[in-house]
């Protein structure tokens, strides 16, 4: 009830503030917020997402004679009620014009409604399935820079379930949006090919301790495992406890666990899961390399997917800039992101297009086969 209220309250106020903002000049710097989990579960894709972005965008305005762009940061710390403060903030306060972030599928749930209501478009580095919902109200103000859930579901059961002939699965998955509208999506899948769900467990993201839970799936007599979580908290503790109880099945998990903090955590538990993911820093492409490059040459060693996410945001970002003739502002950057399909970036192997009626972003061009293998992510030829 106190959350509803919250954003009721903030939508109202955002709305009456957004009426009174002074239109900016076409030469004046272009204000985007970022509302990134700098603390909590989540951090270890909020910190990666805010260094590629800065680095991004302050690459982009020593080389850019217009359309530069300032960036404004707020801490969700991995909270809802947080990534709806700091939307209010970013937009009464320092009045951007587009918003980057928020880490979370369950934050950009709770702060789309008031960027929406002040015409504020958000490029979103979120998979949570629900998050471009054409029926939510706000579907025109936001946009995925993240691989689509159901994409990467769909992927991760067909090559890592359907493709082995795996008849009962087990699922398990972290507790918010991005969880359980996953698992719930796997499921339909699996009912789809007569796949039995054997066992359903779900503990939030940031649980050290999962050895009840691996014991659960181990009793069930599963085939394979779906390990469905954006936290490799999460992940490497599910991955030593199933080694604990001694849940041998083959483990498919989530794309987001393609960094290296997992296996780190994890250590040899983690070897042989596989995932679908958009890169591979241990086995990089030639576009790959130059992130790499440019992220190492800035004191910053990639940490995973998180990376790649703002990366994607800003190529569009300053895609979209250069479309725009005259005054920037918010409904101008969403009008012109419909527009957008990169396909020259010189960091991203796949493309971002969007149109009118499709804010999704990465399509199934952009997905390889990765699994661990002797503590590094090894790319799966042939997949």
């Amino acid at each position: 009830m106190k959350f509803r209220t919250l954003v009721k309250t903030t939508i109202a106020a955002t709305m009456a503030a957004a009426m009174f903002q002074a239109p900016a000049r076409a030469d004046d710097p272009v204000k985007v917020g970022v509302i990134l989990s700098l603390n909590g579960p989540a951090a270890a894709f909020g910190i990666p997402e805010r260094d590629a972005l800065k680095l991004l965008v302050e690459k982009h305005n020593a080389e850019a004679g217009t359309r530069k762009i300032d960036l404004v940061y707020y801490d969700e710390q991995t909270n809802p009620t947080e990534a709806a403060r700091g939307a209010t903030k970013l937009i009464q306060q320092e009045k951007v014009q587009a918003i980057v972030g928020p880490t979370i599928g369950s934050s950009a749930l709770a702060l789309m409604p008031i960027a929406a209501a002040a015409h504020v478009p958000v490029l979103a580095p979120v998979g949570a399935i629900p998050v471009t919902s054409k029926t939510s109200g706000y579907f025109p103000w936001i946009f995925r820079t993240c691989t689509h859930d159901e994409m990467l579901v769909a992927g991760a059961m067909e090559l890592g379930i359907f493709k082995a002939g795996y008849k009962r699965v087990a699922i398990m998955y972290q507790e918010d949006a991005y969880g359980k509208n996953s698992s719930t999506y796997a499921t339909k899948l699996a009912g789809e090919k007569n796949v039995e769900i054997v066992s359903s467990v779900s503990a939030p993201g940031n649980t050290v301790d999962l050895t009840a839970a691996a014991a659960k799936i181990r009793n069930s007599n599963p085939d394979a495992v779906l390990l469905w979580t954006s936290s490799p908290v999460m992940g490497a503790s599910f991955m030593r406890a199933a080694k604990q109880v001694g849940l041998s099945a083959p483990v498919v998990a989530a794309g987001a666990l393609v960094q290296r903090s997992f296996i780190d955590a994890a250590g040899d538990a983690a070897n042989g899961v596989m995932m679908v993911s958009i890169a591979n820093w241990d086995d990089p492409s030639p576009k790959l390399k130059a992130l790499d490059t440019l992220l190492r040459s800035n004191g910053k060693t990639p940490a995973g997917f998180g990376e790649l996410l703002t990366t994607a945001a800003a190529t569009a970002l300053f895609d979209a800039l250069k479309k725009i003739k005259g005054p920037v502002t918010g409904d101008s950057i969403r009008d012109a992101l419909e527009s957008v399909c990169t396909s020259d970036s010189p960091y991203l192997d796949g493309r971002i297009c969007y149109t009118k009626d499709d804010h999704e972003g990465f399509g199934k061009d952009s997905l390889k086969t990765i699994q661990v293998s002797g503590g590094k992510f090894k790319t799966i030829a042939g997949n």
